[in-house]
């Protein structure tokens, strides 16, 4: 059954999981004119029904930048995914990603809007999908941060397949330096098995020059109190 399976691991990479990720390490708030922020990730998915002995490991990098406004921005990434089965590493992918953060409040809740590629030769418009996500940070201190999002999955050539997900995660770390995010993840496949993700990232952040002044929405002890 595996030998079958094997010459097939794109098609299934692309169908079952590989390309979607529950785990977006990052906050509710958006870079603003003059700031930057990179995000470096590793993530493996296992699949939660235990008679199966597959899994996947992901790495991406990724930027976002200012849209212009203080309430939106733009993401960046890239991803190398390989497939993990019985003999080791069989197959590997890569997928691009893009899309506008929306900040409905200040640094606390934001709808993230992407649409992602892997590019698996004749499978590459069936996997694309878009996955509209919900983001929503609480700060505990000045350097610790719960992120805990949903996530919603709808492919472009099937959209009756729709798979949904969430997660958990702290950001360590002071603004304008280094965070440091471990998160955890779920992607629920409706009348199919579920993926367990866990993985962990960096965002170094920075400023571009000067900043643009504060409009009078975002300034307050929020601002001072959120580490990203």
């Amino acid at each position: 059954m595996r030998k079958r399976f094997l010459p097939f691991y794109t098609f299934f990479l692309v169908h079952f999981s590989g390309c979607l990720s529950s785990t977006p390490f990052q906050s509710a708030r958006v870079v603003e004119s003059g700031e930057q922020a990179a995000t470096v990730s590793l993530q493996k998915s296992v699949d939660a029904n235990e008679s199966q002995d597959y899994s996947w490991y992901m790495m991406e990098m990724g930027t976002r930048l200012p849209l212009g406004s203080d309430r939106v921005d733009l993401g960046l990434s890239g991803v190398i995914m390989a497939f993990d089965g019985d003999d080791g590493i069989e197959g590997v992918g890569a997928m691009f990603g893009l899309g506008p953060k929306f900040e409905i409040f200040q640094d606390v809740l934001a709808i993230d809007m992407p649409v992602r590629v892997m590019f698996a030769g004749e499978s590459t418009f069936e996997s694309t999908h878009f996955y509209p996500r919900a983001i929503l940070s609480l700060p505990l201190s000045e350097l610790v941060e719960i992120n805990l999002s949903h996530t919603r999955y709808f492919y472009m050539n099937a959209p009756e397949y729709q798979p949904y997900g969430f997660s958990a995660g702290f950001a360590l770390g002071r603004r304008g330096g280094v965070i440091i995010r471990p998160e955890i993840g779920i992607v629920v496949y409706p009348e199919s098995h579920d993926l367990l993700q866990f993985g962990i990232a960096f965002t170094p952040e920075g400023t571009t020059g000067d900043p643009a002044p504060d409009p009078d929405w975002a300034t307050g002890p929020l601002d001072d109190q959120t580490p990203h």
